[in-house]
């Protein structure tokens, strides 16, 4: 997969938000993407795929806890 620019990364994480939680504001969008970004797995997924496992992950009943890793990996 091709590194998208973080910016356009963010565009397309937002517009995929937008979409599927119609209601919520748009600096709440932009918040949300960020923290998607932030973390590892999500941010280096492709934005709309990421968006969609963060969704399916919060849907589950007993849903692990997204936290940074202790110590990066190189």
């Amino acid at each position: 997969m091709e590194k998208l620019p973080q910016n356009v990364w963010l565009e397309r994480c937002e517009r995929r938000i937008a979409e599927v939680e119609g209601g919520i504001g748009t600096d709440d969008v932009r918040r949300l993407a960020r923290a998607i970004r932030a973390f590892e797995r999500t941010g280096a997924m492709p934005p709309e795929a990421a968006v969609d496992f963060v969704l399916q992950e919060m849907a589950r009943s007993e849903h692990g806890r997204f936290e940074r890793r202790s110590t990066p990996r190189n």
